[in-house]
């Protein structure tokens, strides 16, 4: 079956997550090969206005992000990565993430950065497993955020072990996303882009911290109300 037949459509819109189907397809390939791919995520809207803003951000070459295990672009648009981590953190969708990955302690999204992969840069994301010492990460994404077709920048993933390739993805449709397992005994990496557009991403990871982002804001302003 190819990817997408008869799956569930997860969309995220300005009124919140809409979903078209069932979860059980999804949830049966995650568990299987670790990863999959929401079509269409973002409505055409939002997706236009994100790449508008990034777009007119500054990149960087190298950063904390991936100096440890790779070499991209990176930008910290506050106004695209503040628009997605809401996004990503709104409780209906967090249930969904839940469901597919069977992770049910995640409480919510933290956003990682954006980034930039350009053919002949020697840009590319080594084998790496996204889980320091200090955070409960338990899924991660990477959603697509070009403007035009890009060739390679696949997703791999492989047994940190055995060294097996457990899945190769070409996420290259507009606005969708892959949600993927984090796990000790699996890591990944992105391959270097071969030719046309660059490949431009928006990655974070769904942790189980106990609390949520609103929670914190709310504590924040209870706090500022005190005072």
């Amino acid at each position: 079956m190819a990817q997408g037949d008869q799956l569930g459509v997860i969309q995220l819109t300005r009124n919140g997550p809409v979903l078209s189907g069932g979860l059980d397809s999804l949830r049966d390939r995650f568990a299987t090969e670790h990863c999959v791919v929401l079509r269409n995520i973002l409505e055409a809207p939002l997706l236009e206005k994100i790449q508008r803003d990034i777009e007119q951000a500054q990149w960087q070459s190298g950063s904390a992000f991936t100096d440890s295990f790779g070499a991209v672009f990176t930008s910290h648009d506050p106004v695209a990565f503040r628009v997605i981590q809401f996004l990503l953190n709104n409780p209906r969708f967090l249930d969904v993430v839940r469901i597919i990955t069977g992770c049910k302690q995640i409480s919510e999204f933290f956003g990682g950065a954006t980034y930039r992969m350009v053919a002949g840069h020697q840009h590319h994301i080594s084998w790496h497993d996204d889980l320091p010492d200090n955070e409960n990460r338990q899924a991660g994404i990477s959603m697509n955020l070009s403007t035009g077709v890009f060739r390679g920048g696949a997703f791999e993933l492989r047994n940190r072990l055995t060294k097996k390739l457990v899945a190769h993805v070409n996420n290259t449709g507009f606005g969708d996303a892959l949600l993927f397992r984090l796990s000790r005994e699996l890591q990944h990496r992105v391959t270097p882009i071969m030719e046309g557009v660059p490949k431009t991403a928006y990655t974070g990871w769904f942790c189980a911290t106990g609390t949520h982002m609103l929670d914190r804001l709310n504590t924040k302003e209870d706090e500022r109300t005190v005072r």
